[in-house]
């Protein structure tokens, strides 16, 4: 891929719409426009004002007007790419936007790659990595807790945390390798034990990121939260209630969800993938029998496993088998159909899964949802409700580089305290700032960040 080269694409989704966008980034931007932009009374465009909208029509070649336009121009130093750019606002519809970027690349620009306008953005400094990350993130948010988090990474709140701890390891690293070059100056004492209080607080700073991780990276992806239990006991009665509409097939037969039915909800800010499989039993039928060993996958996969069992009846034998399964899995436990009376033993299920606060509930009625909802949401994000939210991480590459860190920075206070060597010191302490360097893209293989940008869309 050419920096140089000047690209375009449309930067609005497909479809019909008010405004559709096209935009155009590089040195020949300007000279683009002049081939195609025209003032409305039909002359050329001489002047370029920066960050002026102007009126105008899209031409092609012999002169015939294709659409009437709004467009502006930002120079390098003041754009998102830090390149010129032109953008120009048509007609939304793809066959007129189809057409202008048809006129913008035979007018001498090339068809951008997926997210190489952000790609850009990195490579000329506007942006790190984390902030970059961050844009995809934005556009795919699904809750406002997802968007709050990934706009605050944007805005380089993360990055800005992650500066200030690597400005104190830096402030160290200087005289530890004045050290080496000069080994007649030894650190004296107090000056390994300030490095000792230092490194303890970008230790604790870092294990703060480290310790949201898992919530960041569930806003992010959505947490998959899996509904299990033997034919018939309600459970795609509970998924529909949860959802609030009709999405799987209820019957009183056994046996009617053979393969997973999966949607996501807003769970108080969180996007949480709720999955309804198949009913848990022996059985000889192939199709079913595919469905439950899908079940037991998910299950596996599943960051909370919601089991539920028909409080009308007894346990059964395919009951007890699902209970020995699930004992080591920390289940959320749920008994359904509590508008009937209670035959189950309560009691057993108490003893199979001590830790388990037991839920009542009527899919039929309505009964307890929004209390199992609310139970739900706790068990994935704790006590964290929808007031501001602290920066978090939101991709398991950076909690991989920040667990990186803290190990080398756990060496450093290792070395520290017992008098190690300089050498060892320096060595670690330049490996926990090569580990920051993944988040922000300080220290990051090309290989690594054609994969990160080739996950957006063209246009962005």
């Amino acid at each position: 891929m050419k920096t140089t080269e000047t690209i375009a694409a449309i930067a609005t989704p497909p479809g019909e719409g008010g405004i559709g966008i096209i935009r155009i980034s590089g040195d020949e931007a300007l000279l683009v426009g002049t081939k195609i932009l025209r003032h409305p009374s039909g002359k050329p465009i001489k002047s370029w004002p920066e960050r002026k909208v102007r009126l105008g029509y899209v031409v092609s070649p012999d002169g015939e007007r294709v659409d009437e336009v709004i467009f502006f121009y930002f120079k390098k130093n003041h754009s998102y790419t830090g390149e010129d750019v032109l953008e120009i606002q048509g007609h939304g519809g793809y066959q007129n936007l189809k057409k202008i970027l048809t006129l913008v690349l035979k007018a001498g620009a090339r068809l951008a790659e997926p997210g190489e306008f952000t790609k850009r953005a990195f490579l000329n400094g506007r942006i790190d990595l984390a902030q970059a990350e961050a844009v995809i993130d934005l556009i795919r948010a699904r809750t406002d807790l997802a968007q709050q988090a990934a706009f605050k990474q944007l805005q380089g709140d993360l990055s800005q945390i992650l500066k200030e701890q690597e400005n104190s390891l830096m402030e160290l690293l200087v005289p530890i390798e004045a050290a080496l070059d000069f080994p007649e100056d030894e650190i004296p004492d107090l000056e390994r034990a300030r490095a000792l209080e230092q490194i303890h607080e970008v230790r604790r700073a870092l294990e703060q990121l480290l310790a949201q991780a898992d919530r960041g990276i569930l806003l992010r992806d959505a947490a998959s939260v899996v509904i299990v239990g033997r034919p018939n006991v309600g459970k795609s009665s509970l998924l529909n209630q949860l959802l609030g509409e009709e999405r799987a097939i209820v019957t009183p037969l056994p046996g009617t969800t053979r393969d997973f039915v999966s949607e996501i909800i807003d769970l108080e800010g969180v996007p949480v993938r709720l999955i309804d499989t198949a009913g848990i039993r022996p059985i000889n039928d192939p199709v079913e029998k595919a469905g439950v060993e899908k079940a037991r996958q998910l299950m596996a996969e599943a960051d909370l496993i919601v089991v539920l069992f028909d409080a009308a009846t007894p346990l059964t034998p395919e009951d007890q088998e699902l209970i020995a399964f699930l004992q080591a899995k920390n289940p959320l436990v749920v008994l359904n159909k509590t508008d009937l009376p209670v035959k189950l033993q309560v009691e057993t299920l108490q003893t199979a899964f001590p830790q388990a606060k037991i839920r009542f509930i009527s899919a039929l009625s309505g009964e307890g949802i929004q209390e199992l909802k609310a139970e739900i949401r706790a068990e994935l994000m704790g006590t964290a409700g929808r007031e501001e939210q602290p920066v978090l991480v939101t991709k398991v590459r950076h909690k991989e580089a920040l667990s990186e860190a803290i190990e080398c920075l756990n060496l450093v206070e290792e070395g520290l305290a017992e008098a190690g060597s300089e050498d060892l010191l320096a060595l670690n302490l330049r490996a926990a700032l090569e580990a920051l360097g993944k988040i922000t893209g300080r220290s990051v293989s090309a290989e690594i960040i054609e994969e990160i940008f080739s996950q957006f869309c063209i246009g962005k």
